[in-house]
C-alpha cells in the first residue's frame, strides 16, 4: 500500500514540476481605517462614513477561469472603531435582474445562491479563523474555521443587512468585538472574501485565487493592516438563560424546565464556559439511514453546546474512526437521551498553544451510576502552518467503570507546495485503559495517518489505521477494531475547452480492511468512476466498484435474511444524474445495480427539489432498495419529505417527514425558529411518530417551547 500513495504523491509532483499547474497568487494587502461615527447597518451604504474607507478590488476568478479578472467587480470597505469590525460590500452586477436571491434562513444553504463568504484571522495563524457569509435575499451564516475547515454550529452575535439595486446588490456587516478572540495589540489581521456569481457559476476571491485551496484555506488570505488604540470587549461576560416548556401531549400537563449557559472571556484570547441544566430541545432531528452492514452507522452532532469550539478537539484529522472523542457519546446512550447536569468548558491560546478542556456531569443513573466526563487537547503551532497536539479522555458513558485515552498527533500543511499544490499530511497515535466494573483491565492502542496533495487537476488521498482489538475509546468512535483500514483515493480532473462542459472527473481507488495478520476482510474498490458538470451545475456520474468482504460469524442483515459464513466477492456499477440547484425544480436520481454477496440488488433514489420564491423551499426523497439473497429477499423503502417557510430572515418554519419500512415507523418533527435580534431565539418544535402498519396511528405526541436570550457586560 506505501508503494501506491508514494507512487500516486510523484505523479502528482512531477505534473506540478512539468509546468501543468497555475501560478500561485499572491496574497493581497488592504488598509482598515479607523472611524469615529459607526455606519447604520441597512444594507444601502449611502453612510457617509464608507467614503472614509479604503476600497479593496481586484478580485481574481477561481473557477471557471482560474486567474482571471472577475466578470462582475467587487469592492469591499473595512472600518473600525472600539466596539466592531464593519464590513460594506458592493457586488456590482450587470444583470441585476438575473441575481438568484431565495435563501434568507438563518444557516441556510448557500449552494443555490449568489453569495458572500468573508473569513478573518485575527492572530494570523493560517490555522483558524472565523467565516461569515450572506445573500442578497438575507441568508446569514457563520462558522469557526479550524484547519481548513468550517463548522457551521458556531451562532455568534453579529449585524447585517442586504440590498438588491439597480448596479447589482450591497452587503453592510458589523463584527462586535465581543464575538470575537484576538490579540488587541496586533495592527493587522488575516482577511479574505470570496464571491459566488450564480448565474455564471463563476467564484472570485480578493486574494490566494487558486483551485487547491479554499476559501477556508487561511494561508491564501490577504492582510488589512491599521488597527491600532482601543478595543473593547467589554466584561467580557456573557449569559444566556432560557426556559423551556415540555408538553407530552398525551401524558399529562405541561413540564417547565430552565437552565444557563455562562460565559466569561478571561482575556481577549481565553474563554471559560458553563452551562447548566443543559437542554437539547432545538437540535435538528437525524435523517432515517438504514444500515445493510455489520458495523456501527457514524451520525454527526447536532446539538449547540458540543459544536461550539468543537474544532479544539479535534484529533489527528480523522474523520469518523477511530476517533478518540466524539461529544455524540456524551448524553446519549442507546440513542436514548441521558441527562446533562452541568458542563464547564475552557477553550483559548496562549502564544502558539491552542488548549481546550470539557468536563461534564452527568444525572445519577440506576443503571450506570454517577458518571463525570471530561476531554483535555492542547495544540502546538509549529512550522508556518503546521501542528504538533495531544489529547486526553477519561470516562465511559455508557458502562459502568474506569475508562481513559491519550493520544498524540501532527499535522503538516502547506498551502504552498511546490510553489502551486496543497499539501496536507500527519501521523497519529493513541492509548486506551478501559477497567470495566466486574471485568478485566485491558490496554488497547491505535495508531495511523493520512496524506492528501491537491493541485488544479489533481487530487490524492490516502489514510491507514492500525485499531487493536482492545483499543476502547470510551468517549469515542470506533467502528472496526482488531483491523487495519488503508485508503487511496486519485482524482484527475479535466477542463475542456467547450461552453458546455466545465469539469470531468476520473477517479480510482478505495479502502480495504485487513486483520492484524494481513488478511483481507474486506475491499470496497472504485475500478473507475467518471462525473461530468456542466456550465450550469447539471451532472452526470457513473462508478463500476468491486466489493470483497469474508463473513466469519454469520450476519443476519434483515429479520430472518442470515448471510452465511464465507468469503465474497461481487461487482455492480452505479449511475448518478442531477440538474442545476439553483434552479425553481431541481431533480436527482440514481441506480445501483448488480451483484451483493452471494445475491444481487438493485438500488433507486429520487429526489425533487422546489424553490418557487424566497418565501418557500420543499423537497422530496425515496429510496428503494432491492435485496435478493439465498437466505431470502427484503426490500428497504425510506421516504423523505421536508418543507421550510420563509417568512423572514429572523422567522422560518421547517417541517421534515421520515417513513422506513425497517421499523414502519413515521415521524414528524416542525420546528419554528424566531429571531427577534441576534442572541434572542424563541423555538416552537412539534414531534409525533406513528405507527405506519396500523393506519398511521399515532403513537407518541410532543410540543416544546423554548425560549433563549443572551445578555452582554
Amino acid at each position: 500500500m506505501t508503494r501506491f500513495v508514494h507512487y500516486g504523491s510523484a505523479v502528482a509532483i512531477s505534473v506540478c514540476a512539468g509546468g501543468l499547474c497555475a501560478q500561485p497568487a499572491e496574497n493581497s494587502i488592504g488598509e482598515v481605517r479607523r472611524t469615529d461615527s459607526p455606519p447604520t447597518i441597512d444594507g444601502k451604504l449611502d453612510d457617509g462614513v464608507w467614503n472614509d474607507a479604503s476600497v479593496l478590488t481586484d478580485f481574481v476568478q477561481v473557477n471557471p477561469d482560474e486567474g482571471q479578472p472577475a466578470t462582475e467587480r467587487t469592492e469591499i470597505r473595512v472600518l473600525f472603531d472600539d466596539d466592531n469590525l464593519y464590513l460594506g460590500i458592493r457586488c456590482y452586477d450587470s444583470t441585476p435582474d438575473q441575481i438568484v436571491a431565495t435563501e434568507m434562513r438563518r444557516d441556510g444553504p448557500r449552494s443555490v445562491d449568489d453569495h458572500l463568504i468573508i473569513v478573518i484571522d485575527p492572530f494570523g495563524s493560517q490555522r483558524d479563523g472565523y467565516l461569515f457569509s450572506v445573500g442578497p435575499a438575507g441568508l446569514k451564516m457563520d462558522a469557526l474555521i479550524e484547519g481548513g475547515n468550517w463548522r457551521e454550529a458556531w451562532d455568534g452575535i453579529w449585524y447585517s443587512d442586504v440590498s438588491i439595486d439597480e448596479q447589482g446588490w450591497v452587503a453592510e456587516i458589523a463584527i462586535p468585538y465581543k464575538s470575537l478572540s484576538f490579540d488587541p495589540k496586533r495592527p493587522e489581521w488575516s482577511l479574505n472574501v470570496q464571491r459566488m456569481l450564480r448565474r455564471l457559476n463563476e467564484t472570485s476571491r480578493w486574494s490566494g485565487a487558486r483551485r487547491e485551496i479554499g476559501i477556508a484555506d487561511l494561508g491564501g488570505a490577504g492582510v488589512i493592516e491599521g488597527f491600532e488604540g482601543n478595543i473593547n470587549q467589554g466584561h467580557g461576560l456573557t449569559f444566556k438563560p432560557f426556559g423551556v416548556l415540555t408538553s407530552e401531549i398525551d401524558d399529562g400537563l405541561p413540564e417547565f424546565d430552565a437552565g444557563f449557559d455562562l460565559f466569561y472571556k478571561i482575556t481577549p484570547e481565553i474563554t471559560a464556559a458553563l452551562t447548566v441544566n443543559t437542554d437539547f430541545a432545538e437540535a435538528e432531528v437525524d435523517q432515517r439511514r438504514v444500515n445493510l452492514s455489520r458495523f456501527p452507522l457514524f451520525f454527526e452532532e447536532k446539538r449547540d453546546f458540543f459544536l461550539e469550539e468543537a474544532g479544539v478537539f479535534e484529533f489527528g484529522n480523522v474523520r469518523q474512526s477511530p476517533r478518540p472523542y466524539f461529544s455524540r457519546r456524551i448524553g446519549l446512550v442507546n440513542g436514548e437521551e441521558q441527562p446533562i447536569l452541568a458542563g464547564a468548558r475552557i477553550t483559548g491560546r496562549s502564544g502558539n498553544v491552542r488548549f481546550g478542556i470539557l468536563d461534564v456531569q452527568m444525572d445519577d443513573d440506576d443503571e450506570l451510576g454517577n458518571k463525570n466526563l471530561a476531554v483535555g487537547r492542547a495544540i502546538v503551532n509549529v512550522l508556518d502552518e503546521s501542528t504538533v497536539g495531544v489529547i486526553a479522555t477519561n470516562g465511559n458513558p455508557s458502562a459502568r467503570g474506569e475508562n481513559s485515552l491519550v493520544g498524540a498527533d501532527f499535522s503538516y500543511i502547506n498551502t504552498s507546495f511546490m510553489d502551486d499544490a496543497n499539501l496536507r499530511a500527519g501521523g497519529w497515535v493513541q492509548a486506551t485503559r478501559d477497567d470495566p466494573s466486574g471485568g478485566e483491565e485491558t490496554y488497547g492502542y491505535a495508531a495511523g495517518g493520512r496524506a492528501q496533495l491537491q493541485t488544479d487537476d489533481w487530487n490524492i488521498f490516502s489514510f491507514v489505521a492500525q485499531v487493536d482489538d482492545r483499543y476502547k475509546p470510551g468517549l469515542g468512535f470506533v467502528s472496526r477494531p482488531g483491523e487495519r483500514e488503508h485508503i487511496l483515493n486519485v482524482t484527475r480532473t479535466f477542463r475542456p475547452e467547450t461552453d458546455l462542459v466545465r469539469t470531468i472527473d476520473v477517479n480510482t481507488g478505495g479502502d480495504f480492511y485487513t486483520n492484524l495478520g494481513w488478511t483481507v476482510n474486506t475491499l470496497e474498490m472504485s475500478i473507475v468512476g467518471v462525473t461530468i458538470e456542466t456550465d450550469d451545475r447539471d451532472f452526470i456520474a457513473a462508478d463500476f466498484q468491486i466489493e470483497r468482504d469474508k463473513i466469519r460469524d454469520p450476519f443476519e442483515i434483515s429479520d430472518g435474511v442470515v448471510i452465511p459464513v464465507d468469503t465474497y466477492h461481487w461487482l455492480f456499477g452505479e449511475i448518478e444524474a442531477g440538474t442545476d440547484p439553483s434552479q425553481p425544480v431541481a431533480l436527482d436520481a440514481g441506480v445501483r445495480v448488480g451483484e451483493f454477496y452471494d445475491g444481487t440488488r438493485y438500488d433507486y433514489s429520487g429526489e425533487v427539489t422546489f424553490t418557487p420564491n424566497s418565501r418557500f423551499r420543499g423537497s422530496a426523497e425515496y429510496i428503494f432498495q432491492d435485496i435478493n439473497l439465498p437466505g431470502g429477499d427484503f426490500d428497504v423503502e425510506i421516504l423523505r419529505t421536508r418543507g421550510t417557510v420563509q417568512f423572514s430572515p429572523e422567522l422560518t418554519l421547517d417541517t421534515i417527514v421520515q417513513w422506513d419500512s425497517v421499523t414502519d415507523r413515521a415521524g414528524l418533527n416542525s420546528r419554528l425558529r424566531w429571531e427577534p435580534r441576534p442572541g434572542q431565539e424563541i423555538f416552537l418544535v412539534y414531534n409525533e411518530s406513528y405507527d405506519a402498519d396500523d393506519d398511521f396511528t399515532s403513537l407518541e405526541r410532543e410540543a416544546i417551547l423554548k425560549v433563549g436570550a443572551t445578555i452582554r457586560f
